[in-house]
């Protein structure tokens, strides 16, 4: 029997940032949009950011993927977050700086760092 793939072509990338954008829409679904400015965020494809000194900055923003206004997590005003562009061996200073109420971590993918570093 012959089998018909009725998958939709997506790329991996579009496909993780509708599940980043649909877990933050979950995770603020039941808060109020009252109040909130006009949304500012950088949405779509992610940032790249490149260099040897990188300024991150983690904090709340309104987002609008829907029609109604939530807040999220972004970094640097962006969701996706930023992606960080370097070459093996390059040797980078990465600043975080954590404006959200609660602590936070970031978690490094593609970068090999000591254990006690990451996240």
């Amino acid at each position: 029997m012959k089998r018909h793939n009725s998958s939709i072509n997506l790329p991996r990338r579009r496909f993780v940032q509708g599940l980043a954008a649909g877990g933050v829409l979950a995770t603020y679904a039941g808060e109020s949009n009252a109040g909130l400015a006009v949304p500012f965020v950088h949405s779509g494809s992610a940032q790249e950011i490149t260099g040897k000194e990188i300024h991150l900055v983690v904090e709340e923003a309104p987002v609008n993927f829907t029609g109604k206004i939530r807040m999220a997590t972004v970094i640097n005003g962006s969701l996706p977050a930023p992606t960080l562009r370097f070459r093996e061996g390059d040797e980078v200073t990465i600043h975080v700086t954590n404006r959200l109420r609660e602590t936070t971590s970031v978690h490094w993918h593609g970068i090999i760092l000591p254990f006690q570093m990451d996240g």
